[in-house]
């Protein structure tokens, strides 16, 4: 207890513990909600387990190559397992990605699916899918793996964002980088569209596939994004600090230090990684990258340092529940549930912003 020169006695602030409380208890909430959507994922599937054969399975996974592995330490291990991991890799990347992109351009509707980036990977990765490269006689680009071609696709939707956002001498701004997007999503949602006109013997494995699903992944995917997604959280880590400087505007920003567009290029570049290999394992799975940030940037923390990991937890725990009441629902893609979940949100963000 502290007095002023009156005399009086002021009690200390608690303003920061209690904002360290809670921001620890939000992520232990976070955590278990992870927690609890693994194990309800593992007991869940079209062949019923007991939840605890399921936890027992759990430990088992040395097992798997001896005569007395059960069936439920084979279904969990070798089907739900690896489906679960997916779930939860997917979800953290399309998160952070979401938040990255609010970030550098300082606004609550940027998310991947907004802009382009989603879009722009599911195209590249169809056209790979369908065997176009070799039609045209570049065979060559089929050398390149499946979430490489997505993050071409991925970054050429961003860079074109960019270039038709970009007034000379004044550069970019936020609301055009939206407007923008929402433009080049437009674009290239029409040429998925064509693709499924064109190739309509052979598109519909592909639509499925568009439509978010972790249905009949195995321990095969996981290659195609864990790498990519350690990359991705490598660079969104670096550059927290910087885009904590950014939020205070480009010229503040600047004056501190920061170099505003190389930011912006690695923001860009690892949200372009982690979109495309998202896509790749899941096909497109909207709002994640919307809802989440949004959600834990008003109600935990607007410090990236904390933001990043913080979103990581959500988007998990948000893929991987969806992915539990997606195979309760017969298998309904999971980009159905969230479409369901951040269309509505969508919409109150816009009503809350006043823009319609």
């Amino acid at each position: 207890m502290t007095s002023d020169s009156d005399g009086v006695a002021h009690q200390p602030a608690a303003r920061p513990a209690s904002r360290l409380t809670h921001g620890v208890v939000s992520f232990l909430v976070l955590a278990g909600l992870i927690v609890a959507g693994v194990l309800v994922g593992a007991a869940t599937g079209s062949s019923g387990q007991a939840l605890g054969d399921v936890v027992a399975s759990l430990g088992h996974y040395a097992r798997l190559d001896t005569p007395d592995a059960s069936p439920t330490d084979i279904i969990v291990w070798n089907v739900r397992v690896p489906r679960i991991l997916l779930a939860l890799l997917v979800g953290t990347n399309l998160a952070v990605a979401g938040v990255l992109l609010q970030g550098i351009m300082r606004n609550p509707l940027a998310s991947p699916g907004i802009i382009g980036v989603t879009v722009g990977a599911a195209l590249f990765a169809s056209l790979a899918i369908l065997g176009v490269p070799e039609q045209l006689g570049w065979a060559w680009l089929s050398t390149l793996s499946l979430p490489l071609l997505a993050f071409v696709g991925a970054l050429l939707a961003t860079l074109l964002v960019y270039i038709m956002s970009w007034q000379p001498g004044i550069g970019t701004s936020p609301t055009r980088m939206i407007l923008a997007g929402v433009a080049v999503t437009a674009m290239l949602g029409a040429a998925q569209s064509f693709l499924a006109v064109y190739f309509a013997d052979r598109i519909q494995g592909v639509v499925l596939w568009l439509s978010g699903s972790l249905n009949a992944r195995s321990w095969n995917h996981l290659p195609m994004i864990w790498p990519f997604t350690v990359l991705g959280l490598s660079i969104a880590a670096l550059i927290a600090r910087p885009l904590n400087l950014l939020q205070l505007g480009e010229d503040s920003a600047a004056s501190l230090g920061t170099n505003v567009q190389r930011v912006r290029v690695w923001a860009i570049v690892a949200a372009a990684l982690l979109t495309a290999s998202a896509v790749c394992v899941a096909g497109v799975i909207g709002f994640v990258g919307l809802v989440v940030p949004h959600i834990i940037r008003t109600a935990v923390t607007r410090n990236h340092a904390a933001l990043i990991p913080a979103a990581a937890l959500g988007g998990a725990a948000l893929v991987v529940w969806s992915d539990v009441l997606a195979r309760q629902l017969s298998e309904m893609p999971v980009g159905i549930l969230t479409a369901l979940i951040g269309g509505p949100y969508f919409v109150f963000l816009l009503y809350r912003k006043k823009l319609i």
